[in-house]
């Protein structure tokens, strides 16, 4: 049944790539459902859900031609929207809410001292960090996590080791998570004083 699933979706792509309204239809007539309950589940919010969904579909419908899936669509579907529930976070609640979600997204501590910080510091700080990264590895992270694009997908584009790519990933972001728990350890100092 599985792989029956996965050929329809690879006959459906092939389809929406040619501008197949009909398949993009189908498309989403199968996935938009499970989506919008797992966006919603994270979210606490239909309605937001809903948006995201809608506007990962456009996307999908406007990146047609170009789109690249090495997985299948539902993992690429699933991670996607993981993507876009994260920036939603980021973009639009206070720093206490982006603790609380992302705990639930990633199942990662975030120490009490970082509540107070808001969502526009985290992602200044975030993208401080990213700087610092050696170069290599700050352009695989932004592969990954910006363009959404698949370890395999990283590995073709830059003529490296799809292993290679998961350590450079790997590095980035215990980098990543260290420079923000030495943010949170500065921030209880700063508290304390």
């Amino acid at each position: 049944m599985l792989a029956h699933n996965v050929h329809n979706d690879t006959k459906l792509l092939q389809s929406l790539k040619s501008g197949d309204q009909s398949a993009f239809n189908a498309l989403y007539e199968l996935y938009a459902a499970s989506l919008t309950g797992y966006a919603a589940s994270r979210l606490a919010s239909l309605e937001e859900a809903r948006d995201i969904i809608h506007d990962l579909f456009v996307y999908i419908w406007d990146e047609r031609a170009s789109i690249t899936i090495t997985t299948s669509f539902k993992s690429f579907l699933f991670a996607a929207v993981r993507y876009r529930i994260i920036d939603h976070i980021r973009k639009n609640i206070t720093r206490r809410e982006y603790a609380e979600m992302t705990q639930r997204l990633t199942n990662d501590f975030i120490n009490n001292a970082e509540d107070e910080l808001t969502a526009k510091n985290l992602n200044q700080t975030l993208e401080l960090a990213v700087n610092n990264l050696p170069l290599r590895t700050k352009e695989i992270y932004r592969l990954s996590r910006h363009r959404q694009l698949a370890v395999k997908e990283i590995a073709c584009q830059l003529h490296l080791s799809e292993q290679t790519v998961k350590n450079q990933l790997t590095t980035a972001l215990s980098y990543l998570r260290a420079s923000l728990e030495r943010l949170a350890v500065l921030a209880v100092l700063l508290l304390l004083h």
